[in-house]
């Protein structure tokens, strides 16, 4: 009995904090599927522009992409000579098949008036 109490305290505790959130990590709404913290130093046009490279230069089938979940998980911008660079490093995941690892894509986008990709990378997919 203490321990199906204990169980049930912990699970109300822990659903309280996902519904509730901190108020620094809740994800933005953006025309972008990829969630980033409220506070991100990446502007949306950026994020949206993060998610069309995702679409088109990563082999995701069209199905598969909706299967997912793409979190934002560190991101960083940096002022060069050209323009501001923008550094994002994403996770992706199936919610409901744990047993396969996430993908992590990392890529670099430069703002000079127009968006440039200059870096990206992946695990488990490939993205050129």
């Amino acid at each position: 009995m203490i321990r199906s109490v204990a169980s049930a305290w912990v699970l109300a505790v822990a659903v309280a904090m996902t519904v509730a959130g901190e108020p620094s990590v809740a994800a933005v709404t953006t025309d972008s599927p990829i969630m980033f913290a409220r506070d991100s130093a990446v502007p949306r046009s950026v994020q949206e522009f993060a998610w069309r490279v995702i679409e088109t230069r990563c082999n995701y089938q069209g199905y598969e992409r909706g299967q997912r979940t793409f979190w934002a998980y560190h991101t960083q911008a940096q002022k060069l000579d050209t323009g501001l660079a923008y550094s994002i490093e994403i996770l992706s995941e199936r919610s409901w098949k744990k047993s396969e690892p996430p993908a992590t894509i990392q890529m670099t986008i430069l703002d000079d008036g127009r968006l440039h990709v200059i870096g990206l990378s992946s695990t488990f997919v490939g993205c050129r």
